[in-house]
């Protein structure tokens, strides 16, 4: 790819804006999109974004944004890479929304779920769009943040580590290298290449940490204990831990189903090694869990909220249908589904992203499915 100069940002909630913040305070021009105008006239009118830290304080960041808009031609026109960074429910949206608008040549990014190349590619297909670009996601956001005010975001962290897909699979050497341009080493970032866009679905954090304590402490929630925070020693006990686990390790079982390199969720998100007589030691998954970091996370405080809404349909559902292309069994993740689906009223499993709605093909074989990751077809 030529030089980087202008990075369009998808998207102008949370993520979106610490993204254009972070963007802009790179020195790269910086369009953000927004279908609500309103919702970056703040942007407009400052022409950028201010960067808080974890106490809401100036960072004396402030990133400057180019092109504030609500049009979508124009602010994908001429970038060499497009972020996406918005909640996966609303991905196919954006992507048929910036398909007529795509040039040869770009890379688009999707930050927040991993997979979201596969939801990309299937809408470029059914649109007959043929222009050639790079579909690369990320298994998370880049950043713990919050949007604060109508030009402000608040960093609470950097995601360091990163695993990043693309589908085809074959894309990953180029794709990959404009990753970790924008996420550079030198803000903290460790890019891993995943394999295919299976292996991004699955690192996905979320839908392992989230659902266990949501499910098990639904009475606190629903009746608005102030008190209450999703990773907390109370919340998450060791047989809540111990869901988390399972969980964890059903959906390794269908990675290595598909001959992907897998890691314990312990070693994925905290990597918490130590050297006790001269060998390297992984805390166990409630020590490693529990970190002030994670502990300060105040609520939710309703049961409707992203954490089920989001992380059910577009991540356990994911994981359960996938096991059944696969024969891997995921008794504990199937049950978390049906009790959230009791509790919220609601057909996740309908609504979800499973292998057909992946574009995947419910009478391939593995060695079929191994293909289409990498290849983008089937012989």
């Amino acid at each position: 790819m030529t030089d980087i100069k202008k990075i369009a940002v998808l998207g102008a909630g949370s993520g979106g804006f610490m993204c254009a913040a972070d963007m802009g305070n790179m020195g790269y021009e910086v369009a953000l999109f927004s279908r609500n105008l309103d919702k970056v006239k703040g942007v407009q009118e400052k022409g950028g974004i201010q960067v808080l830290d974890i106490d809401s304080k100036p960072t004396g960041i402030f990133g400057k944004v180019a092109l504030a808009t609500n049009d979508i031609g124009e602010a994908v026109r001429n970038a060499q890479v497009i972020l996406n960074p918005i909640p996966f429910f609303v991905c196919e949206e954006y992507a048929r929304l910036t398909a007529p608008h795509l040039e040869e040549g770009q890379v688009v990014i999707y930050l927040g779920k991993g997979g979201a190349s596969l939801t990309w590619a299937k809408v470029l297909k059914e649109m007959g769009i043929g222009t050639r670009v790079y579909l690369a996601d990320c298994n998370t956001l880049p950043y713990g943040t919050s949007r604060i005010g109508d030009y402000q975001v608040r960093l609470e962290n950097r995601t360091q580590n990163l695993l990043a897909a693309t589908f085809p699979g074959k894309d990953i050497e180029y794709a990959g290298s404009v990753i970790e341009t924008v996420f550079p080493e030198s803000n903290g970032y460790t890019i891993r290449r995943g394999q295919n866009a299976i292996d991004s679905i699955l690192v996905d954090y979320n839908a392992i940490t989230h659902t266990p304590p949501m499910i098990c402490n639904a009475g606190r929630i629903e009746s608005g204990d102030p008190d209450f925070h999703l990773f907390g020693k109370k919340e998450n006990t060791p047989g809540v831990v111990r869901l988390i686990e399972l969980i964890d390790r059903e959906r390794m079982a269908v990675g290595e189903k598909l001959g992907l390199e897998q890691h314990t969720l312990e070693e994925e998100i905290l990597m918490v090694k130590w050297n006790p007589n001269g060998e390297d030691y992984v805390l166990p998954l409630y020590d490693a869990i529990h970190t002030p970091y994670l502990e300060v996370c105040e609520g939710p405080f309703k049961l409707d909220t992203r954490h089920l809404t989001e992380d059910i349909p577009y991540g356990l559902v994911t994981y359960s249908s996938l096991g059944r292309l696969l024969g891997v069994p995921t008794p504990v993740s199937d049950a978390v589904i049906t009790i959230a689906e009791g509790l919220l009223d609601r057909d996740f499993r309908s609504i979800g992203r499973t292998i057909e709605t992946m574009g995947l093909d419910p009478g391939w074989s593995v060695a079929q499915v191994k293909q289409y990751l990498k290849e983008g077809s089937v012989n």
